[in-house]
């Protein structure tokens, strides 16, 4: 399907939604025109981007407020899934602002206490909150120069005696292939010693 064909789609599909008209009834008249399904499929997200461009900012305020979204009068011509689809998307959205707030606050160094009174918990969950913030404890404390120090001389410490087992073993046989085991794991210890664990979040 061309583009231009697709925006002329669109925003007839948009047009249609936003006055009573069911998705359902929208995809059988495109079907009807002969769209395949993969076009319809592109047609009905142009036509909720179309729709989300002038109603998501009245459906944040409104989440964020409380208020009820499903029967609200300003929504009562709009087809009922696009709205809850709406309402989803901004939803999410809210909460990887959340999540992102949550982030800003551990750098700045602000106690779990705070972050928790500054988070809107009703979009992101307290649950998701504590596991954020014990993630980010966890990998700074990973990354601290006592942690990093011990996995540098530990990981030479566990090389030396993996090379020094192995020279002595090597004419004997058998034995020298478990102590390069432990030169491999020496080195691959200190090597983590020198990088840096970063942060999922």
């Amino acid at each position: 399907m061309k583009y231009a064909d697709k925006i002329r789609h669109a925003e007839k599909a948009a047009n249609e939604l936003l006055n009573e008209v069911s998705s359902e009834k929208v995809r059988a008249d495109l079907k009807e025109n002969g769209l395949y399904e993969a076009d319809i499929d592109n047609v009905m997200t142009s036509a909720r981007n179309i729709i989300g461009d002038k109603l998501k900012p009245l459906i944040r305020t409104k989440l964020l407020s409380g208020m009820p979204i499903k029967d609200a009068p300003e929504f009562e011509k709009l087809d009922e899934a696009t709205l809850k689809k709406l309402a989803e998307q901004e939803i999410n959205a809210i909460a990887l602002g959340e999540k992102d707030k949550v982030k800003q606050l551990l750098k700045a160094g602000t106690p779990p206490m705070e972050i928790f009174q500054q988070v809107r918990l009703d979009f992101y969950p307290k649950e998701k909150v504590s596991h954020q913030i014990a993630t980010f404890q966890a990998v700074e404390k990973e990354n601290s120069g006592g942690s990093r120090l011990l996995k540098i001389f530990g990981g030479m410490a566990i090389m030396l005696v993996g090379i020094g087992i192995s020279a002595a073993s090597m004419s004997g046989g058998g034995g020298g292939r478990l102590f390069f085991g432990l030169i491999i794991v020496g080195f691959v210890m200190m090597v983590q010693g020198f990088l840096t664990v970063e942060n999922p979040y």
